[in-house]
Parts: C-alpha cells; sequence; structure tokens
C-alpha cells in the first residue's frame, strides 16, 4: 500500500484493541528537524523569568517519536482515549492517538499522534487531533494539553498550525529524561 495513492474514503477512525499495539509500537514514529526549542528558567529578584527560543542544530537531526507499550495499555483502559486510523482494504494501522484524562482537572492529556511515514503530510494527524478534540468535548473535559519533546520541532509547529497554545513545560518529563513543552487547546 505505501507506493498506491491514499483512498481516504477507505479509512476506519476506530477505538483501538489490546492486538493493535503491537502495530502501533512497529509504525516508523521517526521525524527529522533542524530546530528545537530551548528553555530557560531564571529566578531574578523574586521574579521568574522563563525564555523560549527555536535554536537551530548544527545540521539536521534524525530522531525517533518514543512511546512504551505501558503508555499504551494505559491508554486502552476505560477513561482515556486511544484511537487507530486503519486502511478497510488492507486493514493496515496508518496511524493512532493515545490520551490520558486527569478527571479532577477536566483535562485530557494528548501523549501521542504518530502517523506513520509514508502517510504523512495526508492530514491524518489533524484529522486525529480532531478526533481528540470532539472524544474530549463528549467527555465534558474543558480542555487537551498536548505533550511534545522539545527536540520534536516539528511537531511544535503542527501543534501551533492546529491552534494550541504553549503552556509550560517540564525538566525530564519523559522517561528517556527529555524535558517536555506543553500547548493547550480548549475543548
Amino acid at each position: 500500500m505505501q507506493n498506491e495513492v491514499l483512498n481516504t474514503e477507505n479509512l476506519i477512525f476506530r477505538d483501538a484493541v489490546a492486538s493493535d499495539i503491537r502495530f502501533c509500537l512497529a509504525l516508523d514514529g521517526a521525524y527529522q528537524t533542524e530546530h528545537v526549542w530551548q528553555l530557560t528558567a531564571q529566578e531574578l529578584d523574586g521574579d521568574m523569568q522563563i525564555h523560549c527560543r527555536r535554536q537551530r542544530l548544527p545540521r539536521p537531526m534524525e530522531a525517533r517519536h518514543s512511546c512504551e507499550r505501558s503508555q499504551l495499555v494505559t491508554a486502552l483502559r476505560a477513561g482515556n482515549c486511544f484511537v487507530v486510523i486503519q486502511d478497510q482494504d488492507s486493514l493496515q494501522i496508518l496511524g493512532y492517538l493515545s490520551m490520558r484524562v486527569d478527571r479532577r482537572s477536566q483535562v485530557a492529556y494528548l501523549q501521542d499522534i504518530v502517523i506513520d511515514r509514508p502517510f504523512r503530510r495526508r492530514t491524518l494527524g489533524a484529522r486525529l487531533a480532531h478526533v481528540a478534540r470532539v472524544w474530549a468535548a463528549e467527555q465534558e473535559l474543558r480542555q487537551v494539553i498536548f505533550e511534545i519533546p522539545s527536540t520534536n520541532y516539528p511537531c511544535i509547529l503542527f501543534a501551533q498550525a492546529l491552534g494550541f497554545n504553549f503552556c509550560g513545560f517540564n525538566d525530564h518529563h519523559f522517561s528517556n529524561r527529555e524535558l517536555a513543552v506543553f500547548f493547550s487547546l480548549p475543548v
């Protein structure tokens, strides 16, 4: 199917099941970037100053999307969201999203939107983001917060293009101790 034109009429957006996890983890979630977000926090005279700066890298960097099986298992639990895009004819999974929910704060944390590399730039990621927002509204949540590694500049641009706004960061947030930047979108 990778050499064929993608027929979007044959796509199914459905809730994931446990047997989908291995296919989702096998998707090519690698990306290339020439920029990263550099964040610094500094306290001066009792004030906290945070600086966000797009930093150009000396050469393009190839990186892989990091997702652990346990994260997707958690997304399968009732009250969370795990949706896959599947081609109806080939049954191939082309991408997925996973969100965990904090009911107390009424927030959905969008942890993953992964589209297999051959199927990118065909609006599938934007369609998954729309599914996430609709799902969050149905769950009566008030916002979706997208967790993005600061090195995934293409994903930062993607989130901003969808209307997400920067709302914070957390040093050593991911299991690989990478810094996360957070972008929010009201539901």
